[in-house]
C-alpha cells in the first residue's frame, strides 16, 4: 500500500512538473519499509519544477552494469563501450576486473575463474602423473564448448540463456556461443566469441572489442570462433583436444563433443578424465566461491522470511513464488537455481512441485502447513533452501510434532558432520533420528534397527538427505570417481551424495517427512512395514501433509559452518510470522564441531 502510495504520488508530482516551466531538481527519498532490511527498501523519486534532462541524472542515477572493465581501446568496425563512472565502478585499486548487478549486491573477481584455470591444470598433471599416463597429454588443449542459446521451439523467440556450467566455473563468461581453449603444458587461456555483422548493434546492442573481452575475462588471448582452428594449431601448436566426456549422475545425459570448421584436423580425447578432473575442483569451494554461496544464501534467507510474512489463506500459491523471485532480483539475483516449489497442505507431500504440469496455482487455505523451496542465483550460484511453516502463524500439535522431528534431524546430522565422515552415514543418522522421534511420539512401534533395515523411513521420507551444492543446484561431485549412488544395500532412496566428506564441500542438509498417499497404502498392505505403524496416529498426523528442513552447508577443518539463516525453531518461526525482526545479516552462523567418527 506504501509503494502503491508512492507511485501515486511520484506521478502527480510529474504531471505538476511536466505543467512548470521552472528549472527542475531531483529529490530521492528511501522508504523504510518495517522489520525489512536495508536493502528491501522502495525510493519515491518526486520532481519539483520541470523534468530534468538526462544529462542532469546521469551522474546521479547510473544504471548497474553486468560487467565490469578495466579500460579497453576501441577497434574499428565496432563501438567502444562506455566506461562505468566512478560511483558505479567494480574497479579495485588492484586493477582486477569484477562481476557485479550494482549497489547491495556482491563483487566477484574474475581472478577466481583465472585460479579455476590453474587449478584445473595442475589437477590434470597430477592425474596424468599417477597413472603414468603423462605422454598422452603430450599438445594436449583442453576445448570447452559454451552453452547455445536455444529457439523456443519452431519459433524466432529463445529460451532464457544460462552458460553451461563447466565454462561458467572455469571462465565467468555470461555470453552465448562461445568456446575456450586451455593449453594444458603452460596453463594458458584462451576463449573464442562470436564475430557479429554490424547489424547486430541496432538490434542487441554494442559489439564488444576482442580487446574488451581479454581485459574482462583475464584470457591470454581472445579470437574469433571462425578463426579457432588456425589459432588452436598457431598459438598452442595443439595436436589433440581433450574434451568433456562423462554421464551426468543426476540426469544420465552426457554433453556432446565440441564441432567447429576444422576439428577433424585434431586428435579427439574421449575419455573421462576432464570430466573427472573437473568434479573433482568442484566439489571443493575456494574462498570467493564460499563468498558467493553465503550472499545467496543471505538474499534467500530474507526473501524466504518476506514471503513467510505475506502468505495469507486464501490467495494462490504463486504469490509466494512471485514475491520471492521479486525480493531476490532487488538484490541482484535475476534467476532462480530451479523452479520454485510452493505447496501447502497436503500437496506438501509431492517432492518437486510446482513444475508446469503442477503448478503452484492451488488456494492457500487457513490452518495449513506451507512447505518453499526455492533458492536464488548469483554468477551461476545459486542456494537451496527449504522453509516450513503453519499459514496460520501458530503450529498446531500435529504439526509440531512433525516439524520438531524433522528438527531433530537436521541438528543431528549437522551437529556431526566434519572432514572424515562419510555423507551415506548421515543420511542413515537422519533416518534413525526421525524413527526414533515418531516411536516416542506414537507413530510408530518395534525396534529401530528393525524398522531402518526394513527402509521403513523411505515410505516416509522416500528422497537423499542432499547433495552437493554449488553451479549446479546437484552439483557434480556427490561421489568419488569409480563410486555409484546404488553402492550401499543400507539405503532404498536416490541419495546424490555418498562420498567422505572433505573440507571445503558445500552439501545441503534436508531431511523431511511426508505423507504420502500411495507409499502409505503401500505400506499398509505390506505385512514387514505395516507391523510399524499405529493407524491412529498416522490418521492424527497425517494432514500435516509434509515438512521438509534444507539448510546450505560448508564443511570446515573441524565440523561444519551452516550457511543458511532463516527462522528454524518453532519459537522462531512463529516469532516471525507474527512480526517480530529476523535479518539475516544480524543472525550468527550456525557452527559445530562434528565428531571424529559415528
Amino acid at each position: 500500500t506504501a509503494a502503491t502510495a508512492g507511485s501515486a504520488a511520484a506521478a502527480a508530482a510529474a504531471r505538476r512538473s511536466h505543467r512548470s516551466r521552472r528549472r527542475g531538481r531531483l529529490v530521492v527519498a528511501a522508504v523504510a519499509v518495517p522489520s525489512s532490511s536495508a536493502a528491501w527498501t522502495s525510493l519515491r523519486i518526486e520532481f519539483k519544477g520541470a523534468p530534468p534532462s538526462p544529462a542532469s541524472l546521469a551522474p546521479l542515477l547510473q544504471r548497474p552494469r553486468a560487467l565490469r572493465r578495466r579500460g579497453a581501446a576501441a577497434t574499428s568496425g565496432a563501438r567502444p563501450p562506455r566506461r562505468a563512472s566512478a560511483s558505479t565502478s567494480s574497479l579495485g585499486e588492484d586493477g582486477r576486473s569484477y562481476f557485479s548487478m550494482g549497489a547491495d549486491t556482491l563483487r566477484v573477481p574474475f581472478e577466481m575463474h583465472r585460479s579455476h584455470r590453474q587449478q584445473l591444470v595442475e589437477s590434470l598433471k597430477a592425474s596424468a602423473a599417477s597413472d603414468g599416463a603423462s605422454a598422452g597429454l603430450n599438445g594436449a588443449v583442453v576445448l570447452l564448448e559454451g552453452g547455445k542459446e536455444l529457439p523456443v521451439h519452431d519459433t524466432d523467440t529463445v529460451w532464457d540463456f544460462r552458460q553451461e556450467s563447466n565454462f561458467q566455473w572455469l571462465f565467468g563468461v555470461r555470453e552465448p556461443d562461445c568456446y575456450a581453449a586451455i593449453d594444458v603444458a603452460t596453463g594458458g587461456s584462451l576463449l573464442f566469441v562470436p564475430r557479429f555483422p554490424e547489424e547486430y548493434e541496432a538490434w542487441m546492442g554494442p559489439r564488444q572489442t576482442l580487446e574488451w573481452f581479454k581485459e574482462t575475462f583475464e584470457v591470454d588471448g581472445v579470437h574469433y570462433v571462425d578463426d579457432m582452428s588456425e589459432v588452436l594449431h598457431l598459438t598452442f601448436g595443439a595436436k589433440s583436444l581433450l574434451t568433456y566426456h562423462g554421464v551426468s549422475r543426476d540426469s544420465g545425459r552426457r554433453l556432446p563433443a565440441p564441432r567447429f570448421d576444422g576439428s577433424e584436423s585434431f586428435t579427439i580425447i574421449k575419455d573421462a578424465r576432464l570430466w573427472n578432473a573437473l568434479a573433482e575442483c568442484r566439489v571443493l569451494k575456494d574462498e570467493e566461491e564460499v563468498r558467493l554461496l553465503q550472499f545467496v544464501n543471505d538474499v534467500s534467507s530474507d526473501a524466504h522470511v518476506a514471503v513467510m510474512r505475506g502468505i495469507r489463506p486464501g490467495t494462490p500459491e504463486y504469490h509466494a513464488e512471485a514475491n520471492f523471485r521479486h525480493f531476490a532480483f532487488l538484490r541482484g539475483c535475476a534467476r532462480v537455481g530451479y523452479h520454485c516449489i510452493c505447496p501447502s497442505g497436503s500437496r506438501c507431500a509431492v517432492l518437486h512441485y510446482g513444475h508446469a504440469a503442477f503448478p503452484n496455482a492451488e488456494e492457500v487455505l487457513p490452518g495449513e502447513m506451507k512447505l518453499h523451496d526455492m533458492g536464488a542465483e548469483y554468477h551461476g550460484y545459486t542456494a537451496d533452501v527449504t522453509c516450513t511453516f503453519p499459514v496460520s502463524g501458530s503450529c498446531t500439535a500435529a504439526q509440531r510434532v512433525v516439524y520438531e522431528s524433522v528438527w531433530k534431524a537436521t541438528e543431528a546430522v549437522e551437529r556431526t558432520m566434519a572432514p572424515g565422515i562419510v555423507y551415506r552415514d548421515m543420511h542413515l543418522l537422519a533416518e534413525r533420528t526421525l524413527i526414533e522421534c515418531m516411536v516416542s511420539e506414537g507413530l510408530f512401534v518395534g525396534d529401530v534397527d528393525d524398522m531402518q533395515e526394513a527402509h521403513l523411513m523411505s515410505i516416509f521420507m522416500p528422497h537423499g538427505l542432499g547433495h552437493s551444492l554449488g553451479l549446479d543446484v546437484h552439483d557434480v561431485g556427490g561421489y568419488p570417481p569409480g563410486e555409484q549412488r546404488q553402492d550401499d544395500p543400507r539405503i532404498d532412496q536416490n541419495l546424490r551424495c555418498g562420498r567422505k566428506l572433505l573440507e571445503g564441500m558445500v552439501v545441503t542438509v534436508e531431511p523431511g517427512f511426508y505423507f504420502v498417499d500411495y507409499l502409505i497404502r503401500r505400506a499398509l498392505s505390506d505385512p514387514e512395514l505395516a507391523r510399524f505403524i499405529v493407524l491412529e496416529r498416522l490418521e492424527e498426523l497425517r494432514p500435516v501433509g509434509g515438512v521438509r528442513i534444507e539448510d546450505d552447508v560448508l564443511v570446515t577443518a573441524s565440523g561444519c559452518r551452516v550457511l543458511t539463516r532463516v527462522p528454524r525453531t518453532v519459537g522462531e518461526i512463529e516469532s516471525v510470522m507474527a512480526g517480530g525482526r529476523w535479518e539475516a545479516c544480524e543472525q550468527p552462523l550456525r557452527e559445530y564441531r562434528g565428531a571424529a567418527a559415528l
